[in-house]
């Protein structure tokens, strides 16, 4: 997979069906007539491993490769969120160090290894000052994207200095000025605002305008909840361990709906990670007349 994201990086992705071996360096190339095929790609269905995949390869494949199969024409928003079982990602003092277990904190590093970049809003950065790198995984860093419309961002945050990864300071277009002041290493962008908020969509343009197609949302719970409001989110993932916090900061927070007729009910997979449990959701629309298969009555999945 991280071979199908570097080629995806630095050479697209073709506009018709080929065929891919990995090489001696495990990269990429296009597989000739009776050569052993590594991955196939389809510009309908993205990306394919071909053989019968035991768990935990097949797990893998499922979760990961619809990010590997994001490109200009057809850009890819994940978003995660780690919580506990009563919706909290946080106490109520701010301390999520840490909610999910080592399995899920790894698999945030490989989302972040096989997107083009990571998006943070400024709380996150005020709790956490995280690194938002690839050190517990292969794999490269990357574009660090913090979203700070108010320059609340202190000018001592790690990710403003530490030149791991190139990053993005987005702030409201009316505070360059004021940015530029505390930006340190990082490229600072100007974005429309909407009630204090940055607009979203003109965001995403900027980003892809610069080639970053598969994108990963990684918190906190307020930035993930404006992606999900404004309809950007295609791949929603929840991890939930198994932890009461209580009066803490709460994860998702949507508008009301009147009805549950009304509710938000996606397509959801549940994958296991050490002990917590993940729910990948695809928000994206079905094919039409698509229908998914009904699930069992009942199945243990630890």
């Amino acid at each position: 997979m991280l071979a199908l994201a570097r080629r995806r990086r630095k050479h697209g992705l073709p506009d018709r069906a080929a065929a891919f071996r990995l090489d001696g360096d495990a990269a990429l190339e296009v597989a000739h007539r009776g050569e052993l095929c590594a991955a196939s790609w389809n510009p309908d269905a993205g990306w394919s491993v071909p053989g019968a995949h035991a768990a935990p390869v097949g797990a893998m494949l499922e979760l990961y490769l619809p990010v590997c199969s994001a490109r200009a024409g057809r850009p890819v928003v994940v978003a995660h969120l780690g919580q506990s079982i009563d919706g909290r990602i946080a106490t109520d003092s701010g301390d999520s160090h840490f909610v999910t277990g080592e399995a899920n904190r790894r698999h945030l590093h490989r989302m972040r290894a096989l997107c083009d970049a990571v998006i943070v809003g400024a709380g996150t950065i005020a709790a956490d000052d995280p690194q938002l790198t690839t050190r517990q995984v292969p794999g490269d860093d990357p574009v660090r994207v913090v979203l700070d419309p108010n320059c609340r961002v202190a000018a001592a945050a790690g990710v403003l200095h530490d030149r791991r990864a190139p990053t993005l300071l987005a702030v409201g277009a009316a505070r360059l000025a004021e940015a530029r002041h505390g930006a340190g290493a990082a490229e600072i962008i100007g974005v429309a605002c909407d009630g204090g908020a940055l607009d979203l969509r003109a965001l995403l343009a900027a980003l892809h305008a610069r080639g970053l197609h598969a994108l990963f949302v990684e918190g906190g719970g307020v930035t993930v909840s404006q992606f999900l409001a404004v309809g950007l989110v295609d791949i929603l993932q929840i991890a939930i361990a198994p932890v009461f916090i209580g009066a803490g900061r709460p994860g998702l927070q949507l508008p009301p709906v009147p009805s549950m007729r009304d509710c938000l009910r996606p397509p959801g997979r549940v994958f296991r990670m050490g002990e917590d449990v993940l729910w990948s959701f695809d928000l994206r629309a079905p094919p039409a007349g698509a229908r998914p298969a009904a699930p069992p009555d009942l199945e243990r999945i630890a």
